[in-house]
């Protein structure tokens, strides 16, 4: 998930004193809605709804930068090249410091702080001095930025050059376009349990490559690097190991089974990119509110996945937000 309007105008209100801070901007009777009724919403309706940041951002690259770099792109060339990498760099310094200041560095007189009764944990991890993770998560999060800039240009070079196919006109398949793009969403989710998942210890974290533990190896390698956020903000979604990184964006890298429209591989990428900013944000509504994710980082051993394709509970790892946990 990532932040949407109902989030900025939320975290407006509650700035200014306002106790409707967590009233629906639609849907208004969403809340009076049986059990049933608000699952066949969240899970139909809501789920690609509260996708239309990376949505939006996909469409922007499909008609500004493909328009302006496609043509040059069967050849490598630095200006074209140049123009995806800054494109996305644009992004990620638009996106990811709008909402650090959101729900971090934002102060008004009617809240204690950026949100702090909001806050799963109370402490700010931007303000220990001790700790540079600002600037670790900063550095992490624009490597992954350049890795899915590079994973851009090569798709590009290959499409141009005629190496792998695609279809340039939407609507010429239209419910095939539509099918792929509602299903992007839900296959983000699928992959990101098993990828995650992958990259935690199967049994024990002490064990290696010897015990047949791979997810062992690659957490005390690579994936620990982001669970050095235990305590997670804006910049901690994407605060990876560049090896985590490449496992992480394998989910965009579906063009290479099908023919699909280019579109259909940006959403993937701009999900995978903008989508954890809210969802490591710290905060209940109306902020984030990813108490799920929340509970992974503070917790370790639960809550692998997403609330959209429940995993956890199925392999019995799902843990239940009750309080805010101290966990500094």
């Amino acid at each position: 998930m990532t932040f949407g309007i109902h989030n900025i105008v939320g975290i407006h209100r509650l700035h200014t004193g306002q106790k409707n801070y967590s009233t629906p901007l639609i849907f208004r009777t969403y809340k009076q809605w049986s059990y049933w009724e608000r699952k066949a919403f969240d899970y139909l309706i809501w789920c690609h709804l509260d996708r239309a940041v990376e949505f939006s951002v996909a469409l922007l690259c499909w008609f500004w930068i493909f328009p302006l770099t496609f043509s040059e792109a069967n050849e490598w060339h630095f200006q074209w090249v140049f123009r995806v990498f800054l494109f996305n760099i644009a992004c990620e310094f638009t996106t990811y410091p709008f909402w650090h200041w959101m729900t971090h560095a934002r102060r008004s007189p009617y809240a204690q702080g950026p949100l702090h009764e909001k806050k799963f944990n109370p402490v700010n991890p931007y303000e220990d001095k001790g700790q540079d993770h600002l600037v670790r998560e900063i550095t992490f999060t624009t490597l992954g930025w350049l890795q899915s800039s590079f994973v851009q240009c090569i798709f590009m070079w290959l499409w141009a050059s005629g190496r792998l196919p695609y279809y340039g006109d939407f609507w010429s398949r239209p419910f095939f376009s539509i099918f792929i793009l509602l299903s992007v969403t839900y296959w983000s989710a699928f992959h990101f349990y098993w990828s995650h998942r992958f990259m935690h210890p199967w049994w024990s974290v002490r064990n290696g490559i010897r015990e047949g533990d791979i997810g062992a190896f690659l957490y005390r390698h690579f994936h620990s690097l982001h669970h050095r956020s235990h305590n997670p903000g804006p910049w901690s979604g994407l605060s990876m190991h560049p090896v985590e990184h490449f496992f992480y964006y394998t989910r965009a890298y579906f063009p290479l089974l099908f023919s699909c429209h280019p579109l259909h591989f940006l959403f993937a990428k701009f999900q995978a990119d903008i989508g954890p900013i809210s969802g490591h944000d710290g905060h209940d509504n109306p902020a984030g509110g990813a108490a799920f994710h929340y509970l992974h980082h503070a917790f370790f051993e639960c809550n692998y996945g997403t609330p959209l394709i429940d995993f956890d509970r199925l392999f019995g790892t799902y843990k239940q937000f009750v309080k805010k946990p101290i966990n500094k």
